[in-house]
């Protein structure tokens, strides 16, 4: 790469990955993208109404076409433009490592379904379903997803270990359901197969009733299942929801280092509120929260008077005056 680097394929850079640090139609472009994305979904689940695909079937095909040629355009753009994430690498380094990150990922799954299309000539319903994978192109927009997704691969060991124990439970109680009903109901509990459905609906506490023990072992054991899957079914939204406040509380915490650093010299200038601002919209963080962390960093770094003993004389400075944290 030559020593300058493109203005254009930086231009590209900031209209699609930074619009708050790009021109002002890179604003317009994501909402247009995000437009795009929502009507997609929508045309989607339309074209699943049998008379109303009959009646726009071709008008569906357009937008179709239309929406592939965008994004297939963007991501491919995208591709181009992600050398300037890593300067420092060669270009197609950087564009290959991009590739397999999970929102290139998202991308490429918006728009396989077509492509798949046009190498199987038949009308297969499945590709046209996997269209719904371009909702999934919200989560670049959306703090909130990012902040979730975030979570399930920072937990996603925890989560491991909570799923393989719902499924040893799962072969427990089918097995034990097996054991206690097959005589009484062969058709439901005729095998441990067949058992797995009334025990996976009984761990997850949906109980759909459509089976159930009738034997009375068989609902003492049912009893015992059901008490035992309200605190099981339960373990991975826990650990979620656990990680989840993790997460935001460190991400809290960088914006308070960040306004810590700032006030060093006592005041915040435009270039370093321009820098917080951007971090604040990065971690998702609402005004409101980042004006409450700011007043704590700065009542934490106002020094205080020093006190005086009455008895001995002796100066000292009160808890907190430093504003260390």
């Amino acid at each position: 790469m030559t020593p300058q680097k493109p203005i254009l394929r930086r231009r590209a850079y900031l209209l699609l990955e930074h619009p708050g640090q790009g021109p002002r139609a890179a604003r317009i472009v994501e909402i247009a993208l995000i437009l795009l994305i929502i009507a997609n979904v929508i045309a989607v689940a339309l074209e699943t109404v049998p008379r109303l695909y009959a009646s726009h079937q071709a008008l569906f095909q357009a937008f179709d076409r239309l929406s592939v040629a965008i994004f297939t355009a963007e991501y491919l753009l995208r591709v181009w433009a992600s050398a300037e994430r890593e300067p420092a690498r060669p270009a197609w380094r950087a564009r290959l490592r991009y590739m397999r990150s999970p929102l290139a990922l998202v991308d490429l799954m918006a728009i396989l379904p077509f492509f798949l299309g046009l190498i199987f000539t038949s009308d297969l319903q499945m590709l046209r379903i996997l269209r719904l994978f371009r909702i999934y192109k919200l989560t670049r927009y959306s703090p909130a997803l990012s902040v979730l997704f975030g979570v399930i691969r920072e937990e996603a060991g925890a989560l491991a270990a909570a799923f393989s124990i719902l499924t040893i439970l799962l072969v427990f109680a089918a097995t034990g359901a097996y054991l206690v009903e097959h005589e009484a109901q062969p058709g439901d509990f005729g095998s441990i197969p067949a058992a797995m459905w009334w025990a996976l609906v009984t761990l997850t506490t949906v109980g759909y009733g459509d089976v159930t023990p009738i034997t009375p072992l068989g609902r003492i054991f049912g009893g015992f299942i059901t008490v035992l899957g309200v605190g099981m079914a339960a373990l991975p939204a826990g650990i979620i929801a656990s990680g989840l406040a993790d997460h935001l509380h460190r991400r809290r915490d960088h914006l308070r280092n960040q306004f810590r650093l700032a006030l060093e010299d006592g005041r915040i200038d435009l270039e370093e509120g321009r820098q917080i601002e951007k971090l604040r919209r990065e971690l998702g963080i609402n005004r409101d929260i980042a004006h409450a962390i700011l007043s704590e960093v700065r009542l934490r770094q106002v020094p205080r008077p020093a006190c005086r003993c009455p008895e001995c004389g002796h100066t000292f400075q009160p808890e907190g005056a430093t504003g260390a944290g």
